[in-house]
C-alpha cells in the first residue's frame, strides 16, 4: 500500500464498524488520492485498502441501507464475491437514525494479467453520531460534497468546496443513439448497461435517437450546443462521430463550440476504432467489457486534446481523426455495408473475397517525411492544443513517416478516389478541453443570420490541389493496391495499422502497397494487423 499515506492530511477521517462484526474496526480516511479503509489487527498491525479517487464514480447518500455479509475493507486473497461494504458507527437498540453514504468504484482486478478487467465495488458507510436523522445526514452530506469535489477537482487548499445547486446548470451530456450501427442493439445497450452507470455517477444527460444518415451531423450544426456542458458522447460507430464533428464544423460558432465541448464514444458499430484507441493509449481492459470501459472514461471525466486532419477532394472539405484509406481495405470498408448486420466479422469475410479479386489503381502520391527524432519529440510531449496551434506541416527529409500526403486531382482514379476508412472517415476521443463557464451566445439561426460567409473550419495551410507540391515533398506515382493514411492506432477493434501513434503527437502514419504483391504476401500483411 501507499507508503506515504502518513504524509497525507486527511480530508475527512472517521471510525466505523463492519456490520457483520461488530468488534472488527476501520479507520475510514478521505484523501485527495482516495478512500484509505485501515484494518488495526490484533497483533497491532495495519492493514490497509486504497480505493482511489481515479476508480470512484459517484456517492449517493441514503436514509436505508440493504445489509451485506461481504466487507470489502478487509484484506482479502480471493475477491471474486466481493460486492459491498457496510462499516458504521456503534449503535443502540433505538430506531435507526442512521444516515447511509454508498461510494461505487470499478477496481482494476487481475492488473497485468491478459484476463484484467474492471469489477464494480460499492463501500456503504453508516453515520450515527447523533441521535437525530438530520444530525447524522449532515455528517454523511459532508463526506458526500467532499467526495463529489475530489471527483470534480473542485478541493483547494484544505477546503471543503460544496458545490452549488446552480454550477450544475448547463453540465448535461448529450447522449447520441444510433439504433442501426452494427448488429442493431444500440438502444438496448443503452438502457441495460449505460443509464445504470450515469444514474450512479449522477450524471444528467439528454438522449437523441438518430432517425436518418445525417441527422446527428443536422442536430450538432443547429442546436444550441452550450447546454450540454458535459459533453456529448455518441452509441454507434465510427461514422456517427463522423457525422457530430463535421456538423460542428458547419457552425458559424465553431471554433467556441470545439472549445466548449468534450466529445467520446461508445462502440456500438462494427469497426469501433476510436474507441480501441483510446483504451490501448490509456492501458485499460477493453476487450474485457468495451462498454463498461467507454462509459467509465466518460462518467470519470478523463480527457485529453485529439488531432484532427483536415481532407480536402475536389467536391468537399470534411474533418478526419481516425485514417484516410483508398484501394484496398476501404474496399473492404465500403463494399461490406451490405453485410452490416453481422458486426465486426463482414469485415474478415469481405476481405476474403477482395483478395479473391485483388484490384490496383493509378495514382500519384505526395508526401512530405518526418525524422525519428521529432516522431519522439512528438510522442513524448503532448499539448493541449485547439484550432488555434494546430500542428505546422512538416518539412524534413529522413525517415519515411508522413506527416502528410495529397493526390494529383488531374490524375484519373476510376472515380474511386476513397476518403473513408473502417467505419467512415473519422474517429475522435475526447478532445479540446471544455470551458466551464456559463454559454452567453445567440441561438444558432441568429448566427446564421448574420453570417454572410459559410464557416467550413480552419482554413488549409497546405497548397491548393490545383497546385503542384512543394519542392521538398516525395512525389510517387505508380499502381497502388492500397494506401492508407492513419492517425489512430487502430482502424477497428481488431485492426492496429500504427500502434506507435499517439492522440495529440501530429504525426500521421502512411502505410502504402504498391502493385505488383502476392496474394499470399498481402494476406500475411493483413493478417499482422490483427490484435
Amino acid at each position: 500500500m501507499d507508503e506515504n499515506r502518513h504524509a497525507i492530511v486527511p480530508i475527512l477521517e472517521e471510525t466505523f464498524y463492519a456490520l457483520s462484526r461488530k468488534q472488527l474496526s476501520y479507520r475510514v480516511s478521505l484523501t485527495p488520492v482516495g478512500l484509505y479503509l485501515t484494518k488495526r489487527c490484533d497483533d497491532d498491525s495495519e492493514k490497509i485498502d486504497l480505493i482511489n479517487i481515479k476508480d470512484i464514480i459517484g456517492c449517493k447518500s441514503m436514509q436505508n441501507s440493504a445489509k451485506s455479509n461481504n466487507c470489502a475493507c478487509r484484506p482479502t486473497k480471493n475477491t471474486e464475491n466481493i460486492n459491498e461494504c457496510q462499516v458504521h458507527i456503534p449503535y443502540t437498540e433505538d430506531a435507526d437514525c442512521s444516515a447511509y453514504l454508498c461510494v461505487y468504484a470499478y477496481i482494476l482486478k487481475n492488473k497485468d494479467m491478459k484476463n484484467e478487467k474492471r469489477d464494480k465495488m460499492t463501500v456503504t458507510l453508516r453515520f450515527r453520531n447523533f441521535n437525530s436523522y438530520d444530525e447524522n445526514n449532515k455528517v454523511a452530506t459532508t463526506w458526500k460534497l467532499a467526495i463529489k469535489s475530489l471527483l470534480k477537482a473542485r478541493y483547494e487548499d484544505g477546503t471543503i468546496v460544496a458545490p452549488a445547486d446552480n454550477q450544475y446548470l448547463g453540465n448535461r451530456l448529450l447522449v447520441i443513439v444510433n439504433p442501426k450501427s452494427g448488429v442493431g442493439k444500440s438502444r438496448e445497450i443503452f438502457q441495460r448497461k449505460i443509464v445504470p452507470i450515469l444514474n450512479t455517477a449522477d450524471v444528467d444527460y439528454d438522449l437523441h435517437i438518430t432517425c436518418m444518415q445525417n441527422d446527428a451531423r443536422n442536430l450538432m450544426q443547429k442546436s444550441d450546443i452550450y447546454k450540454w456542458g458535459r459533453g456529448v458522447i455518441v452509441l454507434g460507430g465510427d461514422g456517427l462521430m463522423f457525422e457530430v464533428i463535421n456538423g460542428l464544423m458547419e457552425r458559424p460558432d465553431w471554433q467556441r463550440a470545439f472549445e466548449y465541448l468534450t466529445f467520446s464514444v461508445i462502440p456500438g458499430g462494427s469497426g469501433n476504432g476510436m474507441a480501441k484507441s483510446i483504451s490501448f493509449e490509456t492501458n485499460e481492459p477493453y476487450n474485457q467489457d468495451p462498454i463498461l470501459i467507454s462509459v467509465l472514461n466518460v462518467v470519470s471525466g478523463n480527457r485529453c486534446p485529439m488531432d484532427l486532419v483536415r481532407v480536402e477532394t475536389l467536391t468537399e472539405v470534411v474533418f478526419s481523426f481516425l485514417s484516410i484509406g483508398w484501394g484496398f481495405i476501404a474496399d473492404i470498408d465500403i463494399e461490406s455495408e451490405r453485410l452490416r448486420m453481422l458486426g465486426s466479422p463482414r469485415f474478415t469475410i469481405w476481405s476474403i473475397a477482395k483478395l479473391i479479386a485483388l484490384r490496383s489503381y493509378p495514382a500519384r502520391l505526395s508526401y512530405c517525411k518526418i525524422n525519428n527524432l521529432e516522431i519522439e519529440t512528438r510522442m513524448n510531449n503532448f499539448t493541449i492544443s485547439t484550432f488555434d496551434n494546430f500542428h505546422e506541416p512538416v518539412t524534413t527529409e529522413n525517415e519515411p513517416l508522413s506527416i502528410e500526403f495529397g493526390m494529383d486531382p488531374l490524375e484519373e482514379f476510376d472515380k474511386r478516389d476513397r476518403i473513408e476508412s473502417f467505419s467512415s472517415i473519422i474517429s475522435k476521443r475526447t478532445a479540446f478541453m471544455s470551458v466551464n463557464e456559463a454559454s452567453s451566445f445567440t441561438s444558432i439561426p441568429e448566427l446564421l443570420e448574420e453570417s454572410e460567409v459559410w464557416v467550413r473550419g480552419p482554413i488549409s495551410r497546405l497548397p491548393p490541389l490545383s497546385d503542384p507540391v512543394p519542392s521538398d515533398w516525395e512525389v510517387i506515382e505508380d499502381e497502388f493496391v492500397m494506401i492508407h493514411a492513419s492517425y489512430l492506432s487502430h482502424i477497428s477493434e481488431d485492426v492496429i495499422l500504427a500502434p506507435k501513434s499517439k492522440l495529440n503527437d501530429g504525426v500521421i502514419w502512411l502505410l502504402i502497397i504498391k502493385n505488383g504483391i502476392s496474394r499470399t504476401t498481402l494476406l500475411q500483411v493483413n493478417t499482422s494487423f490483427e490484435t
